[in-house]
C-alpha cells in the first residue's frame, strides 16, 4: 500500500558515487529519516544537469556503470518504501540536440534556444512520446517500480523565472510553429495563417483563447495517457506521478493552463499523484505558501497531493542574481515550510534533495530537519 506521507527526490546519484553508500545503506538512511517514498533517477533513467548536478562526471562512470537500480528498489521495498523511477518528459537536452527540428516556436516568432541550462519540448511532439515511451518501457520491466515520476510534462517555459514581478507579456510562449498550428486548426477548425507565427499568436489571442488554451492542456492529458498505456501493458497497478507547477489559475492570468498546459483537473483524471514543486525561496514565496498551494491542488482535484519543499537555497548567481531571492534557506525557516505543509490539507510532503540532507546529515541543523520530517504528522 502506497503511503504519501514523507517524500523524498533524489535527483542524481551522488549518494552512490561520492558518499559510497550502497543500495542497502541508502536504504536504511532513507528509512530513518521517515521516508516512505522516494522520486529517484537511477542508471536506467538517468537525469541531466539542470538546477542540481544529475549528470554522471568523466570520473565516476566506472562506478554508475556497476550501480544496480533493482538492488535500490528491493531494499526500499523491503523497507515499505514506495519506488517511483523518474523520467523528464520534455527536458532531455542530449536528445534535442540530435533532433533540433523539434524545437518550438514563440508567439514572436523565435526558434527556442536555451535559457541558462532549460529548454524544453511540447508534448505533442510524437516522435519525443516515442522515445520516452521506450525508455519507460525497459525501466519497467527491470525494475517493476510501484509508480512513474513524470517531469517536464507540460509546455516549454522556465518557470523558476516566473518571479512576482514579471509581466506575462515579455515571457516567451509556445508552439506558435507550423506544424503545431496545423494540429490545432485540424483538430479545432480554426482558420490561422500557419506560417505566419506572429500573426497566428495575435489570433489566437483575439479569437481563440479558450480553445487555444483547452487544445494544449489536451495534448499534455494525451502524452500522460500514452505513456500510461505503455507502462500499465506491463504493469497494470503502477502509480503514475506528475510534476506539478506551483500556480494557482491567478497567477499571471493562467499562465499555468494558457502557457504552460497543464490543467490538473484535466490531469487528475489520468494521474494518480500530483507532486506540487512548492519552492518557496525560487519563487520568492513564504514559508506558509507550500501548504496553500497543495491544498489548492487537493480541493480542485481529489487527486492524492504532496507538496514538495526546499533544503536549500536555488538561483541566487549568475542570470538569477539580484532577483530579490534569499540566499540560504535557515533550518527555522525549513521547519516553518514543513509546519505549513502539516497544517494543509495535502496528503504528504517531499524534500528535495536526497543530498541536500546527506551533506547535512551528523550536523545539529541536520538533525533538526531529519527529526521534524520523522514527525511529520506523526
Amino acid at each position: 500500500m502506497f503511503n504519501p506521507s514523507v517524500g523524498m527526490k533524489i535527483y542524481d546519484s551522488i549518494w552512490y558515487l561520492r558518499y559510497k553508500l550502497e543500495p542497502e545503506e541508502a536504504a536504511d538512511i532513507l528509512a530513518e529519516m521517515g521516508v516512505t517514498f522516494v522520486l529517484t533517477q537511477g542508471r536506467l533513467l538517468p537525469m541531466q544537469d539542470s538546477a542540481i548536478e544529475s549528470a554522471v562526471t568523466s570520473t565516476e562512470i566506472a562506478r554508475f556503470e556497476n550501480l544496480d537500480d533493482r538492488k535500490f528498489r528491493d531494499a526500499l521495498k523491503s523497507r515499505r518504501i514506495a519506488y517511483f523511477a523518474c523520467l523528464n518528459f520534455g527536458f532531455d537536452p542530449a536528445y534535442i540536440s540530435t533532433h533540433p527540428e523539434l524545437l518550438p516556436i514563440d508567439q514572436f516568432g523565435n526558434r527556442e534556444r536555451a535559457i541558462d541550462w532549460y529548454i524544453g519540448l511540447p508534448p505533442d511532439r510524437s516522435e519525443n512520446i516515442s522515445h520516452k515511451t521506450g525508455l519507460l518501457e525497459v525501466a519497467v520491466k527491470a525494475l517493476e517500480p510501484d509508480g512513474i515520476h513524470l517531469g517536464f510534462i507540460r509546455w516549454p517555459g522556465f518557470w523558476e523565472t516566473w518571479l512576482p514581478d514579471v509581466e506575462r507579456s515579455s515571457m516567451p510562449e509556445y508552439c506558435f510553429g507550423p506544424e503545431t498550428l496545423g494540429r490545432f486548426c485540424n483538430e479545432t477548425g480554426a482558420d490561422l495563417p500557419i506560417d505566419n507565427p506572429r500573426m497566428a499568436a495575435h489570433l489566437i489571442a483575439a479569437q481563440h483563447r479558450v480553445s487555444w488554451r483547452d487544445w494544449k492542456c489536451e495534448m499534455t492529458n494525451r502524452a500522460v495517457r500514452a505513456i500510461r498505456s505503455s507502462v500499465s501493458a506491463i504493469k497494470p497497478d503502477i502509480k503514475i506521478a506528475i510534476n506539478t507547477l506551483p500556480f494557482l489559475p491567478t497567477d499571471f492570468d493562467n499562465a499555468v493552463e494558457e502557457v504552460f498546459g497543464q490543467s490538473i483537473v484535466g490531469l487528475g483524471k489520468v494521474t494518480d499523484l500530483f507532486e506540487v514543486m512548492a519552492y518557496h525561496q525560487i519563487l520568492r514565496r513564504g514559508t506558509d505558501w507550500p501548504g496553500a498551494i497543495a491544498t489548492d491542488v487537493k480541493r480542485r482535484t481529489g487527486v492524492t497531493t504532496v507538496s514538495t519543499v526546499q533544503c536549500r537555497a536555488l538561483y541566487t548567481n549568475g542570470m538569477h542574481s539580484k532577483r530579490g531571492r534569499a540566499e540560504s534557506i535557515s533550518t527555522e525557516e525549513f521547519l516553518e515550510t514543513v509546519e505549513s505543509v502539516e497544517a494543509s490539507e495535502a496528503d504528504g510532503i517531499c524534500v528535495f534533495t536526497f543530498t541536500d540532507f546527506l551533506d547535512m546529515r551528523g550536523t545539529p541543523d541536520g538533525q533538526k530537519r531529519i527529526d521534524r520530517l520523522k514527525r511529520f504528522r506523526n
